[in-house]
């Protein structure tokens, strides 16, 4: 293979993945959902053990997004449904009034986890570390939740 061809595959292949798409802790249990390939990959359990991985695209039907953007703030949710489950993972940030930087008022983040079984909700649990999603080019092939379904903290 000459060198021109070879520089020309390497420029052309895409950019490896930048880390997780989310990631978070609750103490022993860890949430992290990745892109792999064509996919997201939910993985809940602890480091040693999944005790739920979900591999969902586009065409599943498994996988939705949601994002609302609001002045100087946003939520963004990904659900992946398993069965009768849904396994809302959530992320909110604002930024500080605008006549409050100058004072050190920090910007408000936090993510988590609900758990659905239908319509009602299972369980809430926010992130004790981690929880930022920013938004990846695959969340543009998603089907699109209606709801805002992150909870107000």
């Amino acid at each position: 293979m000459s060198a021109a061809l070879a520089l020309a595959l390497a420029l052309s292949a895409p950019a490896p993945l930048p880390g997780p798409v989310f990631e978070c802790s609750f103490g022993a249990k860890e949430l992290r959902v990745t892109q792999e390939k064509g996919a997201l990959v939910y993985r809940y359990g602890t480091k040693a053990k999944a005790e739920l991985r979900i591999v969902a695209d586009a065409k599943s039907g498994r996988v939705f997004y949601h994002r609302t953007l609001y002045p100087r703030g946003e939520d963004q949710t990904l659900r992946f449904v398993n069965g009768d489950y849904s396994y809302v993972v959530f992320a909110h940030w604002t930024a500080p009034p605008s006549n409050d930087i100058e004072f050190g008022v920090p910007a408000a983040q936090y993510g988590g986890l609900i758990v659905m079984r239908g319509e009602a909700i299972i369980s809430t649990r926010i992130c004790k570390q981690g929880g930022d999603m920013v938004e990846w080019p695959i969340f543009k092939t998603l089907p699109t939740d209606a709801d805002n379904l992150t909870p107000p903290v």
